[in-house]
């Protein structure tokens, strides 16, 4: 049987977890370096992180429950 691991799309998730904190760190960077200083400015970053931390906490509990090491298979050899 031919066939591919799971966790190649594990592996995938944890690319675009990485894109997204990168892209995290530079707009609250630029948040607080260049946004005013006002209430609403914190108060957006705040309610970013939250919601942020929120979904990977979601996302975790889903993907925490499944057997990476198993197989899919792509063909499958037939016995005539």
């Amino acid at each position: 049987m031919v066939g591919f691991s799971l966790s190649i799309f594990y592996y995938v998730y944890l690319g675009f977890v990485l894109i997204f904190l990168l892209f995290t760190f530079f707009n609250i960077y630029h948040l607080v370096r260049f946004g005013p200083s006002l209430a609403v400015s914190t108060v957006a970053i705040i309610f970013y992180i939250v919601v942020s931390i929120f979904i990977f906490q979601i996302s975790w509990q889903y993907i925490a429950n499944v057997d990476w090491e198993q197989t899919i298979p792509i063909l499958i050899q037939l016995s005539i």
